[in-house]
């Protein structure tokens, strides 16, 4: 069975759209993958190894690509009709397959892994020879793998009764601990677990946060093989059936409150207000508003800080394109990764305002139906309503994120190393993953950490109780039995009145990135980032850097609606989700609603209640797989030579990605940005394309306007100057052009060119000396950054006035205004799309003097650049232009300039 068709349109242009389209147009249903894999690496090969022209098309047509073969291998369907290339996705979820069986489709499942696996593997060729070679003390990691032989003498004494059942596996946990070294081989503990990740059949995958891992031993081999590896890592933000279970999902916690009175309702509203109250208490809104702000907020506070936290975004674009540029110094790098310390800053100023733009938004809704004489005739269609989800869903958010990074964890990695998976040594390690050990570990390890990223919201340290009461985790495959079926403590094995059990929740939908091979991730990259890494592996970005590539490729190489986007960024392998509760009142503990955990046991006798667990598992699960003969002759003919990584490698294969380059004959870019890498420079830049550009290369792309001779007008009558609006209208832009003529008047102005690079305190001053010594003073500021000007200094007057005047040009109010002295400019509400501007910019934009290089080329005369200059410059072309511009303008959108 298969999902809705979606198109697939690639954003190419030229010549690369037209080979794209009739590349696909033969691919119809009944062609086959063997045929569809061939036309990707023909197409594939044509643009690494034949095509020489247009390095950005060619980075894109080559994305596409693979993005595109990854997709078909992981069973996605294309077919070419009218016109239009059509993916459809297969719903694998083991009720669609009634002619396949489970080993068939986990073998299929495994194929679709092969590659990022095998990627992977290669990567790691030199650490993976390392470790199966003999170290200095002679030791090797084979020495680590159960031979067969040796533990089916043990098994087969312990079920003939010469042993006991304790002697013949006597497992333990083992918590990896960093440069702790194994005494038995002298290897490090962390590069056994690492070792034993890599013969898995996913690939390994890091992300960034609180992690804990384990080995499990078995103290009955002469080495303590190994008998399973587990890892413990921060959860998934958003796990739909798991929320829905612990009570952090809006859709379910208004199915449930709407089930209510009035008066039980009214409780769960403030039950609300207080998750929203202690979000808002965890962000330092010092320079965002002031508290009478967070105590009654109003629409326009709302978006003023939506705005700032627009111009952070743009600030740190900035500054990850200029740490391309020049690079970062050691001193200046953040302790979060490779990004700069002021890098850090401005996602942290851009998070701080989101988020409480996100609660301030909630509360102001939840209040106005709280405080309502008429809450109990309004609560219910409320609630229904999309702003009362969108209400409630910030609130549960905000009690989510109390707990998301320090009471819950992801069992990410569980399973047996062979040949302990006959012997269910995989039931054994989820078990474990439940132990008194891993809770009293993680308290020993995080109680007195910080969390990072509450902490940079907070301005403070953070620590929250390490209090572990959940794990999580997803079965590998959606079909057969699953080492998580019928699988818990019983409360008789610690006398305690619950068992723990790992609960099914329901099924994934099949978001994911591990079909997509490192080739393509690489390849994604490359063709999205604008010269520099919009998707760092830095902790508090976001999690999963690869799905979040991925996404954000999809929507910049494709035209696709959101929808599709997400669509796009799934495969078909849904899976099992599992969730184990380690305290009684767990679910209470994280909605707030109980102050501490009441565990299954006394955590601090950990050990003798993790042996429990042992036991348990001996008895119930070992036993029972003695009386089973089959596994007896498996395990004796398990060959360790066959789990050895390094066998499955080509010592001769060296995994490389060849970026792709400008060809020798074409003209490349020059360093000084004149000529055609101006252009370069100016069709791959954003707004903030004057805040990096010389002064002199600025002026060629500059458009004057009557603002112009209006801002000189203003300044020599000795008046402020205040230009205003959204990020990227071009107030740094005027400013830079002018600043030479302002500070060149009698009475020379005090110029600031970019307000979001100063504090609050340093405009100030600036402009208090400007009133002081009688002089103009002239700033480009953003809304969001003029608001917390004026929270910080409201007595100032030009400060205050400039305030009015800005938030009066669109709210009326009655306070008297002095406007002598300064005019607000608010670039937002400037028409940029006129005629006159448009022959303006097609003039600078073709000028002959930018394509010099152009004459040289080769490709000169067939060149699409020289088409289009050509096209553009006729009057023609331009009245057609100037028709859809002003239609564009009468649709409400607004033009930057």
């Amino acid at each position: 069975m298969l999902n809705r068709e979606i198109p697939f349109r690639p954003k190419l242009e030229g010549d690369f759209r037209i080979r794209f389209y009739n590349a696909v147009s033969g691919i119809d249903e009944e062609t086959s993958p063997v045929e569809t894999e061939k036309i990707s690496n023909d197409e594939i090969n044509w643009v690494q190894d034949v095509c020489t022209y247009n390095l950005g098309q060619r980075k894109k047509y080559r994305a596409v690509w693979m993005l595109f073969r990854d997709l078909t291998r992981a069973s996605w369907k294309a077919c070419y009709r009218d016109g239009v290339l059509y993916m459809s996705l297969p719903s694998l979820n083991g009720a669609d397959i009634h002619d396949s069986s489970s080993p068939e489709v986990k073998k299929l499942l495994r194929s679709w892994m092969s590659e990022s696996r095998h990627e992977r593997l290669v990567s790691y060729t030199d650490f993976i020879q390392r470790m199966e070679r003999a170290n200095t003390s002679g030791h090797s990691i084979d020495e680590l793998v159960a031979d067969g032989e040796e533990l089916i003498l043990r098994l087969e004494r312990a079920r003939d009764g010469e042993i006991p059942i304790a002697e013949a596996i006597d497992p333990y946990l083992q918590l990896v601990v960093e440069n702790e070294r194994d005494p038995f081989t002298g290897i490090k503990t962390s590069e056994i677990w690492r070792y034993f990740r890599l013969t898995w059949s996913t690939p390994a995958e890091t992300t960034p946060g609180r992690t804990m891992q384990y080995l499990i031993r078995d103290a009955a081999h002469p080495m303590h093989a190994v008998m399973g590896i587990a890892s413990l890592e921060n959860c998934a933000v958003q796990i739909t059936c798991r929320d829905d279970y612990i009570g952090w999902n809006q859709k379910a916690f208004i199915d449930r409150i709407t089930l209510l009175n009035s008066n039980d309702a009214k409780a769960e509203f403030e039950q609300l207000l207080k998750y929203l109250e202690l979000g808002i208490s965890g962000i330092d809104y010092s320079e965002l508003c002031t508290k009478a702000t967070v105590y009654n907020p109003c629409d326009e506070d709302i978006q003023q800080l939506l705005d700032f936290a627009n111009s952070a975004e743009q600030r740190r674009q900035e500054l990850l394109k200029e740490a391309l540029e020049e690079g970062i110094d050691e001193d200046e790098k953040s302790e979060l990764g490779s990004i700069s310390k002021d890098t850090e800053d401005a996602l942290y100023r851009r998070k701080r305002a989101e988020q409480l733009a996100r609660l301030l938004m909630a509360k102001k809704s939840l209040l106005e139906i709280y405080s309502s004489d008429r809450f109990d005739e309004i609560w219910v269609e409320y609630c229904r309503s999309e702003i009362g989800n969108s209400a409630v869903r910030s609130a549960l958010v905000a009690q989510k994120t109390q707990h998301i990074g320090s009471s819950l964890m992801e069992l990410n990695v569980c399973g047996a190393i062979p040949p302990y998976n006959e012997v269910l040594g995989g039931k054994l390690v989820a078990l474990l993953a439940t132990s008194p050990q891993v809770i009293h570990d993680y308290k020993e390890r995080y109680s007195d950490k910080a969390s990072m990223i509450a902490s940079r919201l907070k301005g403070e340290n953070v620590i929250r109780p390490a209090d572990l009461v959940y794990i999580g985790t997803t079965s590998l495959y959606y079909v057969g039995s699953s080492q998580y079926n019928r699988l818990k403590i019983p409360s008789g094995v610690f006398n305690s009145d619950f068992d723990i059990v790992w609960k099914k929740l329901g099924m994934t939908i099949g978001f994911g990135t591990m079909h997509i091979s490192k080739a393509t991730t690489l390849s994604l990259t490359e063709a999205t980032s604008d010269g520099f890494n919009r998707i760092n592996h830095v902790f508090g970005e976001g999690a999963s850097p690869k799905m979040r590539l991925l996404t954000m490729s999809i929507r910049e190489l494709l035209e696709s609606t959101n929808e599709d986007s997400k669509d796009f960024s799934k495969h078909s392998m849904s899976r099992i989700v599992y969730g184990a509760c380690l305290a009684s009142n767990t679910l209470d503990y994280l909605l707030g609603k109980a102050d501490a955990p009441e565990y299954y046991t006394d955590i601090e006798y950990y050990q003798e209640g993790t042996e429990k667990i042992i036991n348990y598992w001996r008895e119930r699960w070992l036993r029972s797989r003695l009386n089973y003969d089959p596994i007896f002759e498996r395990i004796r003919s398990f060959n360790k030579e066959t789990l050895l990584v390094g066998n499955q490698i080509d010592e001769d294969e060296e995994w490389t990605f060849k970026k792709l380059k400008e060809v020798s004959h074409m003209p490349v870019n020059d360093d000084k940005k004149v000529g055609l890498q101006f252009i370069r420079d100016f069709y791959r830049g954003t707004s903030a394309y004057a805040d990096h550009v010389d002064e002199e290369l600025l002026a060629h792309i500059h458009l004057k306007t009557k603002l112009d001779d209006a801002i000189i007008k203003a300044a020599k009558q000795g008046k402020d100057i205040v230009l205003t609006g959204s990020p990227g209208d071009g107030k740094t832009h005027i400013i830079r052009m002018l600043k030479k003529k302002l500070e060149k008047l009698p009475n020379s102005a005090i110029v600031e060119l970019d307000a979001s690079t100063r504090s609050n305190e340093g405009i100030y001053k600036s402009w208090r000396t400007a009133r002081e010594k009688q002089v103009p003073f002239v700033i480009a500021i953003n809304a969001a950054v003029l608001y917390a000007v004026y929270c910080a200094y409201p007595d100032f007057e030009p400060v205050r006035n400039a305030y009015l005047q800005m938030i009066n040009s669109v709210v009326f109010h009655n306070e008297e205004q002095q406007t002598d002295s300064l005019v607000v400019v608010d670039l937002s509400k400037r028409e940029a799309l006129t005629s006159e501007i448009l022959k303006q910019a097609i003039i600078k934009m073709t000028d002959e003097k930018h394509y010099k290089e152009c004459k040289d080329c080769p490709f000169f005369d067939t060149c699409v650049v020289k088409k289009n200059r050509e096209l553009l410059n006729t009057e023609l072309f331009q009245e057609r232009l100037d028709i859809i511009l002003r239609r564009v303008s009468l649709q409400g959108y607004h033009a930057t300039l």
